[in-house]
């Protein structure tokens, strides 16, 4: 299995400042994202289940951070190593997921 490596919010944060594009994808669990009524501004959502499709909605040429509630939700590192067996070349977990977004408080929208 691939290891994918984590960001905190704060250098995705300074890489977003430096010119990066970044495509967020929620990968957090059925009952989590039903408890939220928010999501990371611009977010895909996206389940182990569905990745062929959620995939298609995300863009390939961004770095690509993948989230959960916290840090361990299971579904965030498959979620993440699936899209980089589809090619997305730079994908990335956020640490602390969510939680530490939105304790930062940093950009969030409602889930709709």
């Amino acid at each position: 299995m691939l290891m994918v490596s984590k960001l905190t919010p704060r250098q995705v944060v300074s890489r977003m400042v430096g010119g990066t594009s970044v495509s967020f994808v929620d990968a957090r669990s059925e009952r989590d994202w039903s408890k939220s009524g928010w999501k990371i501004t611009g977010a895909v959502r996206a389940s182990v289940g569905s990745l062929v499709q959620d995939a298609a909605r995300v863009c390939s040429s961004r770095l690509v951070v993948v989230y959960g509630n916290g840090t361990d939700d299971a579904d965030v590192p498959r979620v993440a190593e699936g899209l980089r067996s589809f090619g997305f070349h730079e994908v990335r977990i956020l640490d602390g997921g969510f939680s530490a977004w939105s304790d930062l408080h940093l950009a969030v929208q409602p889930r709709h």
